[in-house]
């Protein structure tokens, strides 16, 4: 694997490095994508995001094991959030935030201004997280999960307070 775009330092002192997808990882989050979803993403979907002219999309690799990744979609001066997963054997540990704050950094470098997500209904612990993080709803996307016939709740996320110095 090619050298990390970044190292961040996680809970006890756990490095991890963060990349940018490739064809070696796509396997590995499709895997933890069918672990961690109803309605899954495709293998073809993710080789999709590795070329992506309109986004970016990170794994996040500690001790040479996926732990998360996440990806987002740019226009304009907005950042969508297409994919959050921590790893299921991580999730409860203060990833998610970590994870999340890196996104609001990287989108801001992108000049994003705001950041826009859909989240399941049900997944309480996700929305939760992300009201923690300053999200607010702004709506709701009715049957958007086709497959699990499950509304999308929007949040929204205004980028101003992000520092994206190092």
């Amino acid at each position: 694997m090619s050298d990390p775009i970044d190292i961040i330092l996680g809970p006890d002192n756990l490095t991890i490095k963060v990349h940018f997808l490739n064809e070696d990882y796509v396997e590995k989050v499709y895997l933890m994508e069918q672990a961690s979803y109803p309605d899954a993403w495709s293998k073809g979907l993710f080789y999709s995001e590795i070329n992506s002219k309109n986004g970016k999309f990170f794994i996040f690799i500690a001790n040479d094991n996926l732990i998360g990744y996440a990806g987002y979609w740019l226009a304009n001066d907005e950042a969508h959030i297409t994919k959050f997963t921590v790893a299921p054997e991580y999730r409860r540990k203060g990833l998610g935030k970590l994870f999340m704050n890196y996104i609001f950094k990287k989108a801001k470098q992108d000049k994003a201004k705001e950041i826009i997500l859909e989240v399941r209904e049900n997944n309480l612990p996700a929305r939760l997280l992300y009201e923690k993080m300053g999200f607010e709803t702004i709506g709701v996307r009715y049957r958007y999960y086709v497959r699990i016939q499950e509304n999308a709740v929007v949040m929204k996320k205004i980028l101003d307070d992000i520092s994206i110095e190092e």
